[in-house]
């Protein structure tokens, strides 16, 4: 590195800590993350060497940052392998590698950057509190195993038998002979997923990381995951140009949707989890957004958005926050927060002309029951207040399922009750029996309760087709707090499963997610599957944390012999 770029190079570097820093819950994630230009550092060594050099620059700098010696960052790092695979090593160097490689390796210019970009990195991080935190997916050492009960072979047996429903009903399209099979493709989308970047630095990283001779590049690997998002081969190049317009969104959706749901079934009936979701089942429905960062505006001040906006892209609740937006649908339960439908969400926004149309959220709440109720028999609906429509209520009730939806004060009744209820002496809950709602000349009778806040000042107002009384209304109410776990649900996948991309084709961004989600379904099975093995709640306390099932994913997602 030219001693001209010093400060230049370690500001990007600060800035990327930064940025890392405000999404990432752990220090090594963020180096892990960190993109090196080729100035900054420089391989001394002649000739190919066993520890890859990048990966070596990663763990001095997680040392720096974390006040290591040598011997305790290499003591540290065989505590925690999947430390070592975060930076793109498959192995942990000894204390003695460590030194040569500090000696030999480093140009005296280039060390004193990578000192000066760890204080930089070090401080960033103290202001996140990231430095001191316990890293959120420690290997299983062996003492939990003797103590849990596990084992090694017992962990990787439960782990290939999830990996065979990941990816089995998607397929590329591609010719019998072509360079790369399917299963290279899959290998690589766990391990994006596993390390969260992007094709490119993620690429790089897999051919590393990767017992084959040879790996496909990471844009070949974004082409062969449009290939998978394609419609019919019947639909014209010029129509599934760039896979944005309306009518190829849909298709999309089809194309994505079709082997998603066959690896749902898959899942279901080739594992013990049917056996575990006991019938009738309380689902939840909510909305979760993908946030999208560039501005949709060409010219803000004269109100000109620009012409290759990605559609699918909406305003969110935040002011100036757009994003994707897809529903699911969840079983709700302690053991068995497994998602059995998904679907992409289509707003209307600001930037968009008034022929552009919205999804109505009532559709996206039929398509979600019809799919789940292929699987399972369902009991209870509960959703937030964005589906606080008449539409959505009698759609719920029409099948013959009770629905438990939270409703926004609007009408002033619905304020004269709630403070009747809050003045009252001794009671704190109130219904309001048999309410008629009208849809489409179909007429069914709502209950209005007024219950205590969650946040102890005022009321809440839930509705329900349930009939209940005061003494009930409380107890059922409770129920929807079952529903608030999907929050951490939405949080694993991000976190843990949800590869990064600035990607705007839509084919793209759905497999992407719909691909996480899968995957996250496939760590609650691997748990239930080891479930019997431990004494644990696994809503409290998994076996294997999400962080650690999808680096057994990535790294037994090639087929191997199976444990017998």
């Amino acid at each position: 590195m030219k001693p001209s770029n010093h400060d230049s190079l370690l500001d990007d570097l600060a800035e990327q800590a930064e940025e890392r820093c405000q999404v990432r819950d752990h220090i090594s994630k963020v180096i892990a993350d960190l993109e090196f230009s080729d100035e900054m550092f420089t391989d001394q060594h002649d000739g190919s060497a066993f520890y890859d050099f990048e990966g070596m620059v990663r763990i001095f700098l997680y040392k720096e940052v974390r006040g290591l010696s040598q011997r305790e960052t290499a003591r540290h790092l065989e505590q925690w392998p999947h430390i070592l695979m975060k930076f793109g090593l498959d192995r942990s160097p000894r204390q003695a590698t460590l030194s040569h490689t500090r000696q030999n390796r480093f140009s005296f210019t280039d060390w004193l950057f990578l000192r000066d970009a760890a204080s930089q990195i070090q401080e960033i991080a103290e202001e996140h509190d990231l430095i001191h935190v316990p890293n959120d997916s420690p290997p299983i050492s062996p003492d939990e195993i003797q103590d849990g009960g596990l084992t090694e072979k017992e962990i990787r047996r439960a782990t290939q038998l999830a990996r065979k429903h990941v990816f089995k009903p998607f397929s590329t399209g591609r010719a019998e002979n072509a360079k790369y099979d399917d299963n290279i493709f899959w290998e690589m989308q766990a391990y994006l997923s596993m390390v969260r970047c992007g094709t490119a630095q993620g690429g790089r990283r897999f051919a590393r990381m990767s017992k084959r001779s040879e790996t496909p590049h990471g844009d070949t690997h974004e082409r062969t995951i449009k290939k998978i998002g394609a419609p019919n081969p019947q639909t014209s190049l010029k129509e599934w140009s760039d896979g944005s317009d309306t009518v190829n969104w849909k298709r999309t959706r089809k194309q994505l949707l079709d082997p998603f749901n066959d690896a749902i079934e898959h899942l279901l009936e080739e594992s013990t989890l049917k056996n575990d979701i006991r019938e009738p089942v309380n689902v939840a429905i909510d909305i979760t957004p993908w946030q999208f960062y560039p501005s949709p505006w060409k010219d803000r001040d004269r109100n000109l958005p620009k012409e290759d906006y990605p559609e699918m892209v909406a305003g969110l609740k935040d002011r100036g926050v757009r994003g994707y937006e897809f529903a699911t649908l969840t079983v709700v339960g302690v053991n068995t927060p497994i998602i059995l439908a998904v679907e992409p969400v289509k707003r209307r926004s600001a930037w968009e002309n008034d022929g552009v149309g919205s999804t109505p959220v009532a559709d996206v709440v039929e398509r979600l029951l019809n799919k789940a109720h292929q699987y399972v028999e369902i009991n209870k609906v509960m959703a937030d207040r964005e589906f606080d429509t008449h539409r959505v209520r009698d759609i719920v009730d029409r099948k013959g399922m009770t629905y438990l939806i939270p409703k926004r004060f609007s009408a002033s009744k619905d304020f004269e009750n709630a403070e009747k209820v809050e003045q009252h002496p001794h009671a704190d809950v109130a219904v309001e029996q048999d309410v008629s709602l009208s849809v489409d000349d179909r007429t069914h009778e709502v209950n209005f309760m007024y219950v205590p806040s969650k946040s102890g000042e005022g009321s809440a107002l839930f509705t329900t087709n349930a009939d209940v009384t005061p003494d009930r209304a409380q107890g059922l109410v409770a129920q929807y707090r079952d529903r608030w776990m999907i929050e951490n649900e939405y949080k694993s996948i991000k976190a843990d499963f949800l590869p990064v991309t600035c990607s705007k084709d839509y084919r793209m961004r759905m497999f992407y997610f719909i691909a996480a989600t899968l995957m996250y379904n496939l760590w609650r099975l691997t748990n239930l599957v080891l479930r019997d093995l431990v004494d644990v709640d696994l809503g409290e306390s998994p076996p294997i944390t999400a962080g650690e099932f999808v680096e057994l994913l990535a790294v037994f997602v090639e087929p191997q012999t199976e444990y017998g």
